[in-house]
């Protein structure tokens, strides 16, 4: 018996069986929609001002939030908790983290387009919306980054 069994671990309760490799389509589908929003990010970055591009990101980024949101409260805090693999861990506390700053510079951005949809216009100060922007710019970078480490670890692990 290994000190794992003794303490009355995970390992001691949970039958061996092996996990399967890569996710679902969901998941696919929202990595797709997080590639395609940090490419039309960098595309509205360098070439602003493009409509299509910035209602594609707005609404791509609109769905990714709400795909998501049901999937972190119901998963995520639970997952994490029972993890005994630490540096998965912390590294995917900080990706959430990163990811909390990336959606709400992101939805603080989009507020002056939903008022003026609403028939008001509004614009925060140039500091403020200078500074959203540049959150959400350099905020994506770890996302996307940890985004690719995170389904490594966890999704393109090899056998054996």
């Amino acid at each position: 018996m290994d000190a794992q069994a003794i303490r009355g671990g995970h390992a001691a309760m949970a039958p061996a069986r092996a996990r399967p490799q890569g996710g679902s389509l969901r998941s696919a589908a929202q990595s797709g929609l997080t590639a395609a929003l940090f490419v039309t990010g960098l595309w509205l970055w360098l070439a602003p001002g493009v409509g299509m591009v910035l209602y594609a990101h707005l609404l791509g980024g609109l769905v990714l939030v709400a795909a998501l949101l049901p999937w972190l409260v119901l998963h995520v805090p639970a997952a994490l908790a029972k993890s005994r693999r630490r540096l998965f861990a912390n590294l995917s506390w900080a990706l959430l983290a990163v990811w909390l700053v990336l959606v709400a510079s992101g939805l603080a951005m989009a507020v002056p387009a939903a008022t003026w949809l609403a028939g008001r216009v509004w614009f925060p100060d140039r500091l403020v919306t200078e500074a959203l922007s540049l959150l959400h710019f350099w905020a994506s970078w770890p996302a996307m980054a940890g985004l690719v480490l995170h389904l490594g670890m966890r999704h393109w692990r090899t056998a054996g």
